[in-house]
């Protein structure tokens, strides 16, 4: 059984936000991804309000507006070059760092506004690196560990240049730092639930998949490819008619008191050994597995898809049966011995079921095959006539003369022996 599945929080480290290193590196792919669309428009929106604010700088700093229009210029000029830069295959592995720059770079700039602007009026720019600091953690898709390291650089530039350069009063500083300070909490709050609701998102996405592909390998395990693809498209009855197809049973050799005289555990390991062996066959030889119920193995070739050759691949595979057979009762202190029929016919096939799907076969064709492998002697190949004349020119067969056959009255049939040489 599988173990039981942790919740999507236990696979991210509740500080830095990071999934071990083989879920990091597909969530990178995906972040990005889904991200540098965002990115792309960010830089745009950022350029343009940076640009907007150019506005009030001739009416409140008319002394230094030249100089922080070359400076707002400069600025634009770096959102445009990140903006191409997010055309470049190697954005990818650079997105965060280049980001972050960016961000940086603007913040910083409005510090460098607050130390060269006359005094009162620089306050008022005071709140551009709190919006430069919540854009940093909400809009710009900077990780929740970058943004921090982006705001918390903010604010240390701030104090540095208030402290030892302004020389600000300290009830200015005071209050500058307290909104700072909530700016950081709010926005540190708001960033890391972002991310760690995206992760959640990528996490259950990933077991969305998984279960997906797994429903997916169960479908094709139960039904044939082409069949499934077709029920995956679009869910609906199927069900064909064949005019010609093989099929062939086969079973074990007194089961029954086999069954009564061993283990569970031994029984069913043995099938599994045989069945197993058996399933290789089927698609080495492109072949159909129809079912197995009990000891009886059933397959067809011929459907879903149509091939000239479907009489030959079974009797290969039926040759090819009894040879795996013999390898495996080599090494069983007591012989499994089989029986095998063929018969070449009609027959109508479809899905059935709406819990459990299953693709079975119909028709009078189904009825004669098992009815060649029930009347078979143990360790032979028993085909009905229209199998016959479909082999007889590239395998030997011998005739084992008419034999009464239930529900079908007396019947001439054949043993495959092998191919000709």
């Amino acid at each position: 059984m599988e173990p039981c599945a942790q919740p999507p929080e236990a696979a991210i480290h509740g500080l830095t936000l990071r999934f071990p290193p083989d879920l990091e590196r597909p969530f990178d792919e995906d972040y990005f991804r889904k991200s540098v669309g965002q990115v792309r428009i960010g830089q745009i929106v950022g350029a343009a309000v940076y640009a907007a604010f150019a506005v009030i700088d001739p009416w409140v700093i008319p002394q230094i507006a030249p100089q922080v229009w070359a400076m707002r210029a400069l600025i634009i000029g770096c959102f445009a070059l990140v903006f191409l830069f997010t055309f470049a295959p190697s954005f990818r592995r650079w997105m965060q760092p280049v980001v972050a720059g960016i961000v940086l770079v603007s913040g910083l700039s409005m510090v460098l506004v607050l130390l060269i602007a006359p005094t009162p009026e620089r306050e008022l720019y005071f709140g551009g690196i709190m919006l430069v600091t919540m854009a940093g953690y909400t809009y710009m898709k900077l990780r929740f560990m970058w943004a921090v390291l982006v705001a918390f650089g903010l604010w240390a530039a701030y104090d540095v240049a208030d402290i030892l350069i302004r020389e600000t009063p300290l009830a200015i500083l005071v209050t500058n730092n307290l909104f700072l300070f909530g700016t950081n909490v709010v926005g540190m709050f708001a960033g890391y639930h972002m991310e760690l609701y995206i992760r959640r998102v990528f996490l259950q996405q990933r077991e969305i998949e998984h279960k997906d592909a797994q429903l997916t390998r169960v479908l094709f395990n139960m039904l044939p490819a082409s069949i499934a693809e077709r029920l995956m498209r679009e869910p609906c009855t199927i069900a064909e008619r064949f005019g010609a197809v093989t099929i062939m049973f086969t079973d074990i050799v007194h089961f029954t008191q086999y069954s009564s005289r061993v283990a569970a555990e031994e029984l069913v390991a043995m099938l599994n050994e045989i069945f197993s062996a058996f399933d290789q066959l089927v698609e080495k030889h492109g072949l159909e597995k129809i079912k197995t119920i009990g000891d009886a193995y059933m397959a067809a070739a011929g459907l879903p898809t149509l091939r000239e050759d479907h009489t030959e691949a079974v009797a290969d595979f039926a040759l090819d049966l009894q040879h795996v057979l013999a390898r495996l009762n080599s090494s069983r202190d007591e012989p499994i011995h089989i029986r095998i029929g063929i018969h070449t016919g009609p027959v109508v096939a479809g899905v059935i079921g709406t819990k459990r799907f299953a693709y079975d076969l119909w028709g009078d064709a189904v009825n004669t095959a098992s009815r060649m492998e029930s009347h078979a002697l143990p360790d032979t190949i028993q085909v009905s006539r229209a199998t016959y004349e479909r082999l007889r020119d590239r395998y030997e067969l011998k005739r084992r003369g008419p034999i009464e056959v239930k529900g079908k009255g007396e019947m001439v049939t054949y043993l495959l022996v092998g191919r000709k040489s």
